[in-house]
């Protein structure tokens, strides 16, 4: 976790997008999140709120994988930003003008009824939470309506990671996944972060959930989920995938590496504790 810091400075950008136009990011905000970033070191944070206008319709209809496919754009340019300056632990966030910490009822989206899910889990290890996590919790919030359960992976399962002396404790890690969406999502869902010390956690016997939150990396495990729930006389899983910003871009500027990975940013927290 970043450490309480009183000098610890924080930027806000705001970027606009026509609800219905092809995305692709301004010349102008790339320039202006280069300007806000070269001023930024160490644990410092930039927040951009996205907000989308349709100047003929008060109500705004975006589906998750547009959401989804923007978020990427706007997240993977502020980690280009920060590899290119060698600041990986520079905080980005992006909250949504109309959704963030707004009841449901006051959103100015509708939803996709069929991208709406009343209790929703998905997991993960959730260590130095990243750009990737980050897009996976806000896409989670955008299509949960009541109850979310993020399966945080325990301590006792991490023993043989990859720089294992930089991982965040449990408690820090739930916290962080509970903090950030209180921040970026809806106010009136519940917010579950419970300890995983195997791959099914609740989903094995909560007879509530009703769907499934994964990523390309994590579909397989999907099925082994089904297998213990129709074990245990549960209803299979809805399985909603999405393909979340992965540790190797291929889309990248060739002269660019980027890496968004935990283990990287722990492999570089080492680095810098050896300078």
């Amino acid at each position: 976790m970043s450490p309480i810091n009183s000098e610890r400075k924080t930027v806000r950008v705001k970027y606009q997008v026509e609800e219905n136009q092809d995305f692709q990011l301004s010349e102008e905000f790339k320039a202006e999140l280069g300007e806000k970033i070269s001023i930024l070191k160490g644990y410092d944070k930039i927040e951009i709120e996205l907000e989308f206008i349709d100047r003929k319709k008060t109500v705004i209809r975006i589906d998750s994988n547009r959401l989804e496919k923007i978020l990427s754009k706007i997240y993977v340019q502020v980690e280009e930003l920060k590899t290119k300056r060698n600041e990986l632990v520079i905080e980005v966030e992006v909250s949504i003008k109309g959704f963030s910490r707004l009841d449901r009822h006051q959103s100015m989206f509708s939803m996709n009824q069929d991208e709406q899910f009343r209790t929703l889990a998905l997991g993960g290890t959730f260590d130095h939470l990243h750009s990737g996590h980050k897009i996976l919790l806000t896409i989670a919030s955008w299509i949960t309506t009541h109850r979310l359960i993020i399966g945080i992976t325990d301590d006792q399962l991490l023993k043989n990671k990859q720089h294992s002396n930089q991982l965040e404790s449990l408690e820090e890690r739930q916290e962080a996944v509970r903090k950030f969406l209180e921040r970026v999502g809806p106010k009136n869902i519940i917010i579950e972060t419970p300890r995983l010390v195997d791959v099914y956690g609740p989903t094995a016997t909560d007879p509530d959930i009703d769907a499934l939150l994964v990523s390309q990396e994590t579909l397989p495990g999907a099925q082994s989920i089904d297998n213990i729930r129709k074990s245990n006389g549960l209803n299979p899983l809805k399985v909603f995938v999405i393909d979340v910003i992965s540790p190797h871009l291929t889309h990248i500027p060739q002269d660019l590496t980027l890496k968004i990975s935990s283990t990287h940013i722990r492999a570089w927290l080492n680095s810098r504790d050896h300078q």
